[in-house]
């Protein structure tokens, strides 16, 4: 069942990766962006449930999309946390004026995040996970956000900035969002028994490289430079780190088996 479901993600995201990119998606079809965004957040879970069991997972799940739905609602009703904005594309069921995918698409953030820095620095204590998590989250969200305003026009600022018109403030908001809820993650799942899955830890780091890519190509196709250098220097950066600490990992497994 799980295995299937990563197996549709990758069929998902090679028909949007050309649909999206290549900008032929019919207006009928809108609708698949919603279920692509249910099924990133639920490879986040399955890896939650494989590593930590499927209560844990739900109740990590479940406040992860609580908490980034009320933080996303604030912004839409108050202009607060991440600045004012509404959204024009229907992404589904909504909760507190917040598409229901949005949590969702939250928690692959957060998972995806949690799993390239926990592997890049193993022992590393809450503040700095805590920063480097977050630092991929906005990651993230400055390769996504002007795809998502500039081109494609899923949500609208009333507000304005320098990086393709999206307030400043908003890049602050994901960072702090982000930092509150892997605090809680810290301290919620450092001491909790886990058992270790190499296969959808290594699928985890995938998603947040295929979701990166796909705005990536679209940021290409469509002439958006700045969010492709911005990004993707630090991204290279992260990523290097990371296969530095895995490979680490692998050199001290092989001597304590020696």
């Amino acid at each position: 069942m799980a295995n299937g479901v990563y197996r549709f993600f990758l069929i998902w995201y090679i028909c949007g990766l050309l649909l999206v990119g290549f900008d032929i998606l019919p207006p009928w079809l809108e609708w698949a962006n919603a279920v692509f965004l249910y099924v990133s957040g639920l490879l986040a879970f399955i890896y939650l449930a494989k590593v930590y069991g499927k209560w844990l997972a739900l109740g990590v799940s479940v406040f992860v999309m609580a908490s980034s739905i009320f933080a996303e609602g604030l912004g839409v009703h108050y202009g607060l946390i991440f600045g004012q904005y509404h959204y024009e594309k229907d992404f589904g069921i909504q909760v507190y004026g917040v598409p229901l995918t949005i949590g969702t698409a939250w928690l692959m953030v957060v998972v995806t995040s949690r799993v390239i820095v926990r592997r890049m620095v193993p022992r590393a204590g809450w503040f700095f996970y805590t920063i480097m998590t977050s630092i991929l989250a906005v990651m993230m969200d400055l390769m996504i956000d002007p795809v998502a305003y500039v081109i494609k026009e899923y949500w609208v600022w009333s507000g304005t900035g320098a990086y393709y018109g999206i307030p400043l403030q908003n890049f602050f908001g994901w960072f702090f969002v982000s930092a509150v809820i892997q605090t809680v993650l810290y301290l919620v799942l450092e001491k909790r028994p886990s058992v270790h899955s190499e296969t959808w830890e290594k699928r985890m780091v995938v998603l947040y490289i295929l979701i990166v890519s796909m705005f990536g190509f679209i940021s290409l196709m469509e002439g958006l430079y700045m969010a492709l250098l911005v990004t993707g220097i630090p991204l290279l950066v992260m990523m290097s780190l990371y296969a530095k600490g895995v490979k680490q990992i692998d050199l001290s497994n092989k001597e304590s088996i020696l």
